[in-house]
């Protein structure tokens, strides 16, 4: 339960960041995207578990890090099994 708040979490913050900076008046035609980077409830076996939650957020050639996790390590270890570049 905990997981899908924390996502509508992140789909709201996609929603109130999509506005900013945007001139057009009209819905962008990109795509959004959402990397989940640490959790204790996902399936993927090469990632580490832990309490928190982390996600990437990518949309309109904007990217967001939502993080709440508590371990740096697991995290670093997410990213690189995810092989995302956060530069």
């Amino acid at each position: 339960m905990a997981h899908n708040i924390l996502l509508k979490i992140a789909a709201m913050t996609i929603c109130a960041t999509a506005g900013v900076g945007a001139s057009p008046a009209y819905p962008q035609s990109s795509t959004g995207q959402i990397t989940v980077l640490y959790d204790a409830f996902g399936k993927t076996s090469t990632m580490t578990k832990d309490w928190g939650f982390s996600a990437l957020i990518e949309y309109g050639g904007k990217r967001i890090l939502f993080d709440t996790g508590n371990n740096a390590d697991i995290f670093a270890h997410n990213v690189e099994a995810k092989g995302i570049d956060l530069k």
